[in-house]
């Protein structure tokens, strides 16, 4: 594989990881079930998988925040905090990294809109 080729795939897969982190955390802290001594050992065992993928730059904002998400959960997992404080970050941390991503894919569809309604 060449250089391009190489970087693009390890790129795609440290994406699809961080992606991962963040949904199984999230759907850890969602179960009925959810503790905090669980939540460490959670993050713990998931958090090894994402340090087995080779880490590339990444310049999306969205993927920026993805990776600080990871850092304050680990940050969370230590702390010794009751598990409903680590549920309402964890969800809030969550949901503004899905805005964000949201936010960029609706602004390129509203601009299309107002380009259609000027010309006709």
């Amino acid at each position: 594989m060449d250089g391009k080729r190489r970087e693009k795939y390890l790129q795609a897969r440290y994406r699809r990881e961080l992606e991962r982190y963040l949904n199984r955390v999230v759907g850890f802290v969602m179960d009925e079930t959810f503790s905090g001594s669980g939540y460490d050992a959670m993050v713990e065992r998931v958090g090894r998988k994402l340090e087995e993928v080779q880490k590339t730059k990444l310049s999306s904002d969205f993927f920026e925040r993805l990776e600080e998400f990871v850092h304050t959960s680990r940050q969370l997992a230590g702390a010794g905090l009751e598990s409903d404080e680590i549920r309402a970050k964890i969800l809030y941390e969550a949901n503004q990294i899905r805005k964000s991503k949201r936010k960029k894919s609706y602004s390129r569809k509203e601009r299309g809109r107002r380009h259609e309604e000027e010309d006709g």
